[in-house]
């Protein structure tokens, strides 16, 4: 019995042991896989970390509907090319109208590159290889963008080279979002691009937008590179608000009211008014400064004034402005000392344009994405489709024809300008994608003054239908 019992006493230590052994093996086991696991996790937190450090220095491509775009991997650096492609014809109605070429035409063909660097540093070239398109003197043509804007706050932005002048609201327009196939008669009397520089910004949000700019200074509806006919700068201001932009009141988030202006001195040759249908009506004399070919030019100050307005709600909009053109002139009748006269004219303009989305669409001055884009698959419609009318007025100063005025002196004038330029056209867009735009106008143009000479512009009414086809990379 005693030796039973210390033999199963002796068995059990003996299992106990061997137990406690394993026991001691098992959780050795178990801490030399946990430092191989905590090893391995550290190995592939080492990894990622490494992966994403090599991701932040390697560049991002995307194509889509707003171009090709590359980013750096730090977003430092930001390029996009892009451009837009404007296919028109132009078809004058009738034998007893104001007729010009019926044509088909590339109206803008306009490469686009965009960026930033360094962030901050925003930058945008943009080229026009239109039909028609020519340099002159001033280099004023081919180039239609080239700037630099430093963006590190909303508020307060520099831009410095060739830009738009912040004076009229349709030519502040981009032309691949412009309502109609042509600019209105107000955009005739405000400048286009200048060089220059200029500070602009916004505050609280979109409430109050502001522009103060100085430049070489153009002529009514021109454009420049360079300066080649004075020394004179321009001076151009626009202040732009929208009162209701930050509110909850719906109906009223997209009014929008502002006022423009300019000033300098100028010095050259003044530019003529045409019809939509890019005929002229109203000539300054341009002769070789004789008696009997009297010439016109710039010669003092000139001063704009340009109140503006828009209006969006849901699928409708209307936007309109009036322009002051104010000039001091010369007019040089013969060689002789006194044989010239100086006058200073006021030239003014008005449009009102409207548009509806009959599709729906959030109606905008900017770009316009259809709710369903046109196509045959699953989720596509018939795009978006916008009916659109304007109306306009261009009076000459009256006494620019103090001639047929019984004023002594020749007229500023030629003899076939008229004194005045009215407009009325209606218009349907299709919108059938971001990219792809087709547009149909019908316009009337009639002239008060005129030439009453078979054939003058300025004695026939004008008819014409033009037609678009655009398309945005």
């Amino acid at each position: 019995m005693v030796v039973a019992a210390l033999l199963s006493a002796q068995t059990g230590y003996v299992l106990a042991q061997d137990q406690s052994d394993e026991l001691k093996r098992l959780k050795q086991q178990l801490q030399e896989l946990d430092q191989k696991v905590r090893i391995l996790e550290r190995s592939k937190e080492l990894e990622a970390e490494a992966a994403d450090a090599k991701a932040k220095t390697l560049p991002t491509v995307s194509i889509g509907t707003g171009g090709l775009s590359a980013t750096s991997g730090d977003s430092n650096f930001v390029m996009k090319i892009r451009g837009y492609v404007q296919a028109d014809s132009r078809t004058f109605i009738g034998d007893e109208t104001a007729k010009g070429n019926d044509t088909f035409g590339l109206r803008r063909v306009r490469p686009i590159i965009e960026g930033s660097v360094w962030k901050d540093f925003e930058y945008r070239l943009m080229m026009d290889f239109g039909s028609g398109i020519t340099s002159g003197a001033g280099n004023n043509a081919f180039l239609q963008d080239g700037y630099m804007n430093f963006h590190h706050w909303d508020e307060a932005q520099l831009q410095v080279g060739k830009m738009k002048e912040p004076v009229g609201l349709e030519r502040l327009q981009s032309g691949r979002n412009m309502l109609f196939i042509e600019r209105s008669l107000p955009t005739q009397l405000v400048p286009n691009r200048d060089v220059g520089v200029q500070l602009h910004g916004k505050l609280w949000g979109n409430t109050l937008a502001y522009q103060v700019g100085y430049f070489n200074g153009v002529e009514d509806g021109g454009s420049g590179d360079i300066e080649v006919s004075d020394d004179g700068k321009d001076v151009a201001a626009r202040i732009f608000a929208q009162p209701f932009d930050q509110t909850g009141i719906e109906p009223l988030k997209k009014f929008g009211l502002g006022v423009a202006v300019t000033h300098g001195i100028h010095v050259g040759a003044l530019r003529n008014y045409t019809t939509s249908g890019q005929q002229t009506w109203f000539k300054w004399r341009a002769g070789a400064g004789t008696t009997a070919a009297p010439n016109v030019t710039a010669d003092g100050a000139t001063d704009r004034f340009v109140p503006q307005a828009w209006y969006y709600w849901g699928p409708f909009g209307v936007f309109g402005e009036y322009a002051i053109s104010s000039h001091e002139v010369v007019l040089t009748a013969g060689a002789a000392p006194g044989q010239t006269s100086h006058q200073t004219f006021d030239n003014r303009a008005w449009q009102i344009s409207a548009s509806y989305f009959l599709t729906g669409e959030e109606n905008s001055f900017g770009v316009v994405t259809p709710k369903r884009p046109f196509g045959f698959g699953p989720g596509s419609g018939w795009g978006a489709w916008e009916i659109a009318a304007r109306v306009g007025q261009l009076p000459v100063d009256d006494a620019v024809f103090r001639d047929r005025d019984a004023v002594a002196g020749p007229d500023f004038a030629t003899d076939n300008s008229a004194r005045e330029a009215r407009e009325w056209g209606v218009g349907l867009n299709w919108h059938l994608n971001p990219n792809i735009k087709a547009s149909v106008n019908y316009w009337h143009t009639d002239s008060k003054g005129g030439s009453k000479a078979k054939g003058e512009v300025t004695a026939q009414d004008e008819e014409a239908i033009f037609a678009r086809a655009q398309f945005v990379f």
